[in-house]
């Protein structure tokens, strides 16, 4: 399933990669990038958690391919998902786990609260039912020091970093 990519990534401009193809995870593309393992022709991006949700950056494979990723407002970056891909390369974004502090607001006004707190803080956040995870950038203690500013204003508990 060919996509359009302008350069080669390995001289002068980079590898465009403007759309996701599939995902490594599925039958068909499992089969296909293993054979392609095997022969040498798949090239791995590493992406952190924390950059996963942007839709445009530039970034090296594990080869050291220049590539450059593009894609369109409906399309998401995953762990697995397929880039680039035809006759003699693939490529696909792994996407590396990073610590996260749990957050469990004790109301509706709480979450709203909270949220708007990390939102203003530019934090990055996964949001699950009843609560959210902060995808940690650096030392927890400094993302503790700054929630601690915060509950005299709302009622929520912390949990400790744990791996997603």
């Amino acid at each position: 399933m060919p996509s359009r990519h302008r350069g080669t990534g390995v001289t002068g401009e980079p590898l465009m990669l403007l759309s996701v193809l599939g995902h490594a995870g599925d039958r068909d593309w499992h089969d296909r990038l293993h054979a392609m393992e095997h022969l040498g022709q798949v090239e791995v991006l590493a992406i952190p958690e924390a950059e996963a949700a942007r839709k445009r950056m530039r970034v090296r494979s594990d080869r050291g391919r220049d590539c450059a990723i593009a894609l369109s407002r409906d399309q998401s970056l995953s762990d697995g998902a397929v880039l680039y891909c035809d006759d003699r390369l693939a490529i696909v974004a792994r996407v590396d786990g990073a610590a996260r502090l749990r957050l469990t607001p004790a109301s509706v006004d709480d979450a709203l609260r909270l949220g708007h707190w990390c939102g203003n803080l530019h934090w990055k956040v996964v949001f699950l039912p009843g609560a959210m995870q902060v995808v940690l950038e650096g030392p927890v203690q400094r993302y503790l020091d700054r929630l601690r500013d915060l509950h005299g204003l709302a009622d929520f508990t912390v949990e400790a970093p744990h791996d997603p």
